[in-house]
């Protein structure tokens, strides 16, 4: 089992819990989510100022088999993308 952790700025909780379900997953509690070998606990990022920006997004820990989230994270990644950063 590898364990990762990811902030995704400029991504909110609730839509990361929409991206994660889109790619197969599904709520096993408040703020976790679990698919095929995969288990993610989501929660609120800590906000980061940008000089007089504060953006906020989702940290989710990651649980799984490597082979797993190397499939999610390589779709993820295109649904997490945001222009500028």
């Amino acid at each position: 089992m590898v364990r990762v952790e990811h902030d995704y700025y400029g991504v909110p909780v609730w839509l990361m819990q929409e991206y994660l379900t889109q790619l197969g997953g599904r709520a096993v509690g408040e703020n976790q989510m679990e698919g095929d070998g995969w288990r993610a606990e989501l929660r609120p990022a800590q906000r980061r100022q940008i000089g007089s920006l504060s953006v906020g997004g989702a940290t989710v820990v990651f649980v799984g088999e490597q082979a797993a989230l190397d499939a999610l994270f390589a779709q993820l990644h295109w649904k997490t993308l945001r222009g500028g950063g």
